[in-house]
């Protein structure tokens, strides 16, 4: 069975949906899946031993004219159904481009409503459904299977399993992300200082390293080690997908807030802390046994209106962080 993902993005959500794919492997027959990207993420889907094919497409450059000729040349694969994970207009417009039986979810559970009349098949799931919860039902219902959601628990990492080689440490070590997609989303670097103090404190034996992809993200990680000046505290050169994957199975913590740095975490079974303000958490992440969420406690009761002024994100006191960072250590 010939079978397209469309997820264009952005990175926490293709890692999020890309648990699809062990499972697709595993209970249909014969299956072959392609995936089609933006290209800014390809790198994190690259090599994947689940994916068949991988297109990537230049729709935030605006390049219409190249990602027409992409789709017109990829709907010769004659795909036997395709399966819109991302549910946006542009996203339900291209699996329409690549096949008339597509899938995806009605205009009840979009954000964008308008994308479900390019769906021939289309799934009532609401939208304030937690994400995992979303994607199991629409591939379940796209592939006519009948999966209990509670295999998930049971998930193999998602990604490779292969180490950054150049950190051959042998005490613990937490890798620390300072950003996101959104300004309100991000826990405030003076109190990321004071978390590193309390982990330092505490711990003799742990390395502490900040990642980064933006500039402010990385100036962010210089304010907090310059103020700490502590050798077992690292701020790496920026990374590939691919490298970011490596360092996160290198790691035995990854805290961070509601980002791809976290979601990749729970992804390859790594032990985080994922701290969420004015975005909701039960619809964003799953908890584990070694997989925890921290919220601001707020009520949101509609997760296709956030507020992207609320910084409730602020109030979350670091020395609660700090007991989560003791129970899983």
């Amino acid at each position: 069975m010939k079978i397209a993902i469309i997820r264009l993005s952005a990175l926490g959500d293709i890692i999020q949906t890309a648990v699809v794919l062990q499972f697709i492997k595993k209970y249909v027959n014969n299956a072959s899946i392609d995936w089609f990207v933006d290209v800014r993420f390809k790198n994190i889907l690259e090599k994947h031993h689940y994916i068949d094919n991988l297109y990537a497409l230049p729709l935030k450059d605006k390049k219409y004219k190249e990602c027409f000729n992409i789709l017109k040349n990829a709907k010769k694969n004659n795909y036997d159904l395709v399966i819109d994970f991302q549910g946006l207009i542009k996203s339900a417009f291209v699996s329409k481009m690549l096949s008339k039986n597509n899938f995806g979810f009605d205009k009840n559970s979009l954000k964008e409503d308008f994308a479900s009349i390019f769906y021939k098949h289309k799934l009532n799931c609401s939208y304030d459904e937690n994400v995992f919860k979303r994607y199991f039902s629409l591939m379940n219902f796209a592939l006519n299977l009948n999966l209990d959601f509670t295999l998930i628990y049971q998930k193999e990492a998602i990604f490779d399993n292969k180490k950054l080689e150049y950190l051959k440490l042998n005490e613990k070590n937490i890798l620390f992300y300072t950003g996101s997609s959104q300004a309100n989303k991000n826990y405030p670097k003076e109190k990321i200082l004071k978390l590193c103090k309390l982990i330092l404190s505490t711990y003799e034996k742990i390395n502490i390293f900040f990642a980064w992809g933006s500039e402010d993200e990385r100036q962010n990680a210089q304010y907090i080690c310059s103020n700490i000046q502590s050798k077992r505290m690292y701020i790496l050169d920026k990374l590939s997908l691919q490298d970011l994957i490596k360092l996160s199975n290198t790691m035995n913590l990854i805290i961070g807030n509601d980002s791809g740095t976290t979601h990749l975490a729970f992804a390859q079974n790594i032990a985080s802390i994922t701290i969420f303000g004015a975005t909701p958490s039960k619809r964003n992440a799953l908890t584990t046994k070694i997989n925890k969420t921290i919220d601001a406690n707020i009520q949101i009761n509609n997760a296709k209106r956030l507020d992207k002024n609320d910084f409730c994100i602020t109030n979350i006191d670091e020395n609660d962080i700090f007991k989560i960072v003791k129970e899983l250590l």
